[in-house]
């Protein structure tokens, strides 16, 4: 590993917050928000929430990792090298990926109108059900948003996501992935889409690409 890059590693200020790209052993990804701690570089260790951890990380396969400091983001791959009880994972940091190459893999903060729904199969008692709902982000694999009831299905959901910057309605499948209850009757669902095309990708891409340089625009102007 070029000594440059773990001294990027070592000036990371502690306590930043982070997001990170976790393999799954069915093959699949779930990303999380946690905080970055330092370590001896080139390890660090990532702190998550409670009861956040999924239990069926592939520590065989490296993840992504973005930390937005407060000047820097810094992104990079890193190798799982410890799962430390049920909040920390201790990871070594591996190579700087230049961030707009990812294609905005990670989440951008980004509020659009969301319907989610559920049509029962044929030979299903279940109920159909619709609820409208706003994103608080989204990225290629997923979202999280705010709806005002608690979902009764947690898989085959159907979504109706409205795209600004593009003018563009997308009709997706997804599942549940975590439900939180909030104040005033109101439910946080984070939920990973399913078999998403390749086109509805690069379609979110571009949208999280336009919002995130709309957001700068407007840091700069309020600096």
């Amino acid at each position: 590993m070029p000594h440059s890059f773990t001294d990027i590693i070592r000036k990371i200020p502690d306590s930043q917050p982070a997001e990170i790209n976790l393999p799954l052993a069915n093959g699949k990804s779930v990303q999380l928000k946690c905080i970055y701690k330092e370590s001896i570089a080139p390890l660090f260790f990532m702190v998550f929430p409670p009861k956040q951890l999924p239990a069926d990380i592939d520590t065989s396969k490296n993840c992504m990792v973005a930390i937005k400091g407060e000047e820097h983001a810094h992104t990079f791959t890193a190798k799982i090298e410890a799962i430390k009880g049920d909040r920390i994972i201790e990871l070594l940091a591996q190579k700087s990926i230049d961030p707009t190459s990812l294609r905005t893999y990670f989440r951008a903060d980004l509020r659009t109108s969301i319907t989610a729904s559920y049509e029962p199969g044929p030979e299903e008692r279940a109920h159909a059900w619709s609820f409208s709902g706003e994103t608080l982000d989204l990225s290629e694999g997923g979202t999280l948003a705010i709806f005002s009831s608690e979902f009764v299905n947690k898989q085959r959901i159907r979504l109706h996501v409205k795209l600004p910057h593009i003018n563009i309605d997308l009709h997706l499948q997804a599942h549940v992935i975590r439900t939180q209850r909030l104040r005033k009757e109101r439910w946080q669902v984070a939920l990973q889409f399913d078999n998403i095309s390749q086109k509805d990708r690069d379609l979110i891409a571009s949208c999280c690409l336009m919002e995130q340089r709309k957001q700068l625009r407007e840091r700069i102007q309020t600096a």
